[in-house]
């Protein structure tokens, strides 16, 4: 039990991302309790569904028999169904209109507009929005890394590694290219295997072991391998490993293939 009980935590941190979030939930729940007073119809319609969601989420006895089994990695999204920004909106509002002072309503909603800012985050950031490159709107190094793969493909599709930037990307874009880990690295359906754990953490270190990983790339049938130059400290000539440099994408990404034989 109390490892369910942690595992929820984990879950409603991981999602609300950290300190930051959890203030912006306290004005969502001072929210839902104003909505408890505002009216009969408030209580109804958004105070109730909202108490009955959080009840069923943060009950480690549900996660157990329902989360563990049916909701492995998704769990998370079970907030979705909280109408958080539409209770803070609409608490807020009544709240400033009940205010008979005009100058005491604007300095309610500023104060309760810089603290939403406050506790919120960007939306439109440099880590999550970037100019757009092609008409996929995807970086034009993975439409040239999947380019390179389809035009040497050896049946219907070729399994790859590839670094961590380009996970979510390389798997939008062709049906044709498998990737030895992709976003189930985070654990949002399953979990990977051990080797394809070990691949993923060499990826992720700036000088990785090239032997390990082409070892295991080769054990996997993945004849393609992708560094990204700009961090990845490893040799030019990888043919002692058993792979060859057959390509270049981008600036800084460099394809290697299996040597046949």
């Amino acid at each position: 039990m109390r490892d369910y009980i942690f595992a929820v935590w984990d879950e409603f941190v991981n999602f609300i991302g950290g300190r930051t979030g959890i203030l912006h939930w306290v004005i969502f729940l001072l929210a839902l309790m104003a909505c408890m007073f505002i009216g009969r119809g408030m209580r109804r319609r958004l105070f109730w569904p909202s108490v009955l969601v959080l009840v069923f989420f943060f009950n480690p006895l549900f996660f157990g028999m329902v989360g563990t089994r049916f909701l492995s990695g998704v769990y998370w999204r079970l907030l979705w169904m909280l109408p958080v920004s539409f209770v803070i909106a609409y608490a807020l509002t009544q709240l400033a209109c009940r205010m008979k002072r005009g100058i005491l309503r604007a300095v309610g909603i500023v104060l309760f507009c810089a603290g939403i800012a406050v506790t919120g985050k960007p939306v439109f950031s440099g880590e999550t929005y970037r100019e757009k490159e092609n008409a996929y709107e995807l970086p034009q190094a993975a439409i040239e890394i999947s380019d390179v793969v389809m035009a040497r493909l050896q049946d219907w599709k070729e399994t790859i590694i590839v670094p961590h930037e380009l996970i979510c990307d390389i798997r939008q874009y062709s049906c044709s290219i498998g990737l030895l880990y992709g976003r189930n690295v985070g654990g949002f359906i399953s979990d990977i295997e051990e080797d394809e754990t070990r691949v993923y953490e060499e990826m992720g270190k700036e000088r990785p072991d090239v032997a390990l990983i082409t070892d295991i790339a080769k054990a996997r049938n993945c004849r393609y391998i992708v560094f990204n130059t700009s961090f990845h400290q490893i040799p030019e000539d990888l043919s002692e490993y058993g792979y060859e440099r057959v390509a270049e994408a981008g600036e800084s990404y460099v394809i290697y293939c299996k040597i046949p034989g």
